[in-house]
């Protein structure tokens, strides 16, 4: 997701694998590893701090490279950005290996790793996860190990200053601080590592948007039973609002003093044990919580503190109810616009929709948006996330219009939410109105589901795909995933590959697609609460928290059944009452 404004040439990347390519040589490497990820392993990383980056031009938020001595380099994309990829690499220098959604990124990698099997792979500490790092270990294919920080070969670009970290008022936010460590810190001998920043924003409660579409913050903390100690960098600026929470220690240092302190706070505490989440926690922070605690005395804990965060406190669910009504007007705005500006026959371009979105959220309140706004007109809406709206693509009253896009709002939770549209009151064609009211038939389907408490998230799955599967369509991304101080947030998935319960107080996406390459494509996308069956027990169902009407220019209304017809009928009640319907 999102629109980078940060540029290289492929004459730039091919000059930086060269760069690397002759270190390897050097040091005797066979291969190097490179993530998508920043020393935090966050998934949204601003170009300038992504590493892949500067060996692909591939801008997509999810990735993996392998850098092999000899040959071209190996960029590993799933289904969303197949098409996304081979328009943006040189494909004399990078190869897109395009991953099936039955199969992750790094399981593809490993294969290949396997049958490359390296004497030496290079890889950067900071920048891969333990998680992996231990796959890589188990699996054997790699005899040696050497960490380099690229920044050493490469220049790479400066970030911008950070602004302040502000506590948030209570109403936003549910519990305080103390009371969310008692769920989730064990004893008074324990404590938690936390390495994710969204986790770190809802434990801390505060927000700092040091990342570009992210409120979170910049940092890590050891959290004990009583007392969170957060680690930020000295250049870090802190609002006063921060003394209002003494539950938090803020502390401001480079990373270099980050370990005594925690020998400090080892000692002082007694602390016999610490969990850790393998998949959040960079090589080097583990290495260093190893000299601090000692092996024994790690645990564990696969998905960390965000099985506590996935499940909404009432005033939390209440503050993202408000977003997203908000949300809802300005999305509903933003498609207005459009069709009365073609009405009145004003040239609108796919950058001017992007903007007038932004400018619909800020309307409404929004602080900043939860991700850079995806829309894609005509043949662009196939590119499942389309990054790079173009000033000299023109809306024309017979185009297709896909638009995904969401907010902060004073709290710092996300909203998310994907409507496909037309650009004018024309209705769509015959094409146009079949895989559009395809993908409505899996959206309701799923929507409208009931389930036991804890079924998989690969079950609901196929609820949103059966719809689309008989008529022989498919999408190549999950159908939804979980929402909250990130828009992806873990702890809630809905995919093929997810095992993950459902469980009361989650708050997930449902966002079923068409996308045809070429021609265009069609998401739409509903954020619904995970709720309990009001009549019967043990079972969940979902409550829509986005309502914003279906276009009614695109839907073929002899494909709904009745049950769909009801579903529709009920939405778009609702969807009126609240002024965003179309009808």
């Amino acid at each position: 997701m999102g629109n980078s404004a940060f540029k290289l040439t492929q004459s730039e990347v091919a000059q930086n694998v060269e760069k690397l390519k002759g270190f390897m040589k050097k040091e005797g490497l066979d291969a190097f590893y490179i993530s998508s990820f920043d020393p935090y392993l966050n998934e949204y990383v601003p170009m300038q701090n992504c590493h892949r980056f500067y060996f692909t031009n591939f801008n997509g938020s999810v990735a993996e490279v392998l850098v092999p001595l000899e040959g071209r380099v190996k960029l590993y994309v799933d289904g969303r950005y197949w098409e996304q990829a081979d328009i943006q690499v040189d494909a004399n220098v990078v190869e897109v290996v395009k991953v099936q959604a039955n199969k992750g990124l790094g399981a593809e990698l490993l294969e290949d790793l396997e049958k490359l099997s390296p004497n030496k792979l290079g890889y950067e500490g900071d920048r891969t996860s333990l998680k992996f790092f231990q796959k890589l270990e188990k699996r054997s294919v790699v005899k040696g190990y050497f960490n380099q920080e690229l920044s050493e070969l490469v220049d790479f670009a400066k970030m911008p200053e950070l602004a302040p970290i502000k506590h948030i008022p209570r109403e936003y936010r549910g519990s305080d601080t103390k009371e969310k460590l008692q769920r989730a810190v064990k004893n008074e001998k324990h404590a938690y590592f936390v390495s994710a920043i969204d986790s770190l924003a809802w434990i801390t409660n505060a927000r700092g948007y040091h990342l570009p579409n992210l409120s979170s913050f910049l940092g890590k903390a050891l959290a004990t039973h009583d007392k969170v100690f957060v680690f930020v960098d000295e250049s870090t600026p802190l609002d006063d609002s921060l003394k209002e929470n003494p539950t938090c220690e803020f502390l401001q240092m480079s990373p270099d003093k980050v370990e005594n302190k925690l020998e400090e706070i080892q000692k002082k505490y007694d602390l016999q044990s610490v969990d850790i989440d393998p998949g959040m926690l960079n090589v080097l922070d583990f290495n260093m919580l190893n000299r601090v605690f000692g092996a024994e005395r790690m645990v564990e804990s696969s998905g960390g503190l965000v099985e506590f965060h996935a499940i909404k406190d009432p005033e939390e669910l209440a503050h993202m109810e408000d977003g997203f009504k908000r949300a809802d007007k300005a999305i509903f705005n933003t498609i207005k616009w459009v069709k009365e500006s073609l009405k009145e026959g004003k040239k609108v371009s796919e950058m001017d929709l992007y903007n007038q979105t932004t400018a619909k959220y800020q309307e409404q309140g929004a602080v900043e948006q939860s991700f850079g706004t995806i829309a894609g007109a005509g043949p662009n809406g196939s590119i499942i996330h389309y990054s790079e709206p173009k000033e000299d693509v023109i809306l024309t009253e017979d185009d297709m219009v896909l638009l995904d896009s969401g907010g902060y709002f004073e709290g710092g939770f996300a909203t998310d939410t994907t409507r496909t549209f037309m650009a004018s009151d024309k209705e769509g064609n015959d094409e146009f109105k079949k895989i559009y009211t395809l993908v409505l038939k899996g959206t309701l389907n799923c929507q409208s589901s009931v389930f036991p408490e804890g079924t998989s998230g690969k079950v609901i799955d196929g609820f949103a795909r059966l719809p689309l599967y008989r008529a022989g369509y498919d999408f190549r991304h999950g159908t939804g995933h979980g929402v909250g101080v990130h828009v992806h947030e873990g702890g809630a998935r809905i995919s093929p590959a997810s095992d993950v319960p459902m469980k009361e107080g989650q708050v997930v996406s449902i966002e079923p697609g068409i996308y045809v390459p070429g021609f265009g494509g069609v998401r739409l996308e509903n954020i619904a609460y995970v709720e309990k069956h009001p009549e019967h027990d043990g079972y969940l169902r979902f409550r829509p928290l986005v309502y914003i009407g279906f276009e009614p220019k695109l839907i073929d209304y002899t494909l709904l059944n009745d049950d769909e017809k009801k579903w529709l009928e009920e939405y778009e009640a609702e969807c009126s009452k609240r002024g965003t319907s179309f009808q």
